[in-house]
């Protein structure tokens, strides 16, 4: 679950992009970890890198959501400082792809050692429903 509101040291944070949403950490308004293309080569995924923007550049105008856990991810969720840490140590990492490795598996490997994507999943969901 997501909610509006101000997101704190070490949070996942997420805004909406019309047909997808853009996944972070944040680390304070200055300092959010991001998997994405460089500003002004966002048009080639091969340019994409793990990298830190302030939170206005990560946002783009839109609004901030922040990661409300289950108690069952509470259980596996890193501690704060070792969620920023898995994110310094990953800048400069390159290798996206829209299907295994893109800004929501970072997020989620930052914060839980797992490189999931629930927008990946919903898409394969869809079309697999489409053959049922």
């Amino acid at each position: 679950m997501w909610s509006y509101k101000n997101p704190s040291y070490g949070d996942q944070i997420r805004v909406n992009r019309g047909l997808y949403y853009h996944h972070g950490i944040y680390e304070s308004d200055d300092c959010v970890y991001q998997f994405a293309a460089e500003h002004g080569k966002e048009v080639s995924a091969e340019n994409a890198v793990v990298c830190t923007v302030t939170l206005d550049e990560f946002l783009k105008g839109g609004l901030v959501e922040v990661r409300e856990y289950t108690d069952d991810e509470k259980k596996k969720l890193r501690e704060k400082k070792d969620i920023i840490q898995y994110a310094k140590d990953h800048i400069g990492e390159r290798g996206y792809d829209l299907i295994s490795n893109n800004c929501e598996h970072f997020s989620n490997r930052c914060a839980f050692g797992e490189s999931t994507s629930s927008q990946v999943d919903t898409i394969f969901e869809t079309i697999l429903g489409m053959f049922k």
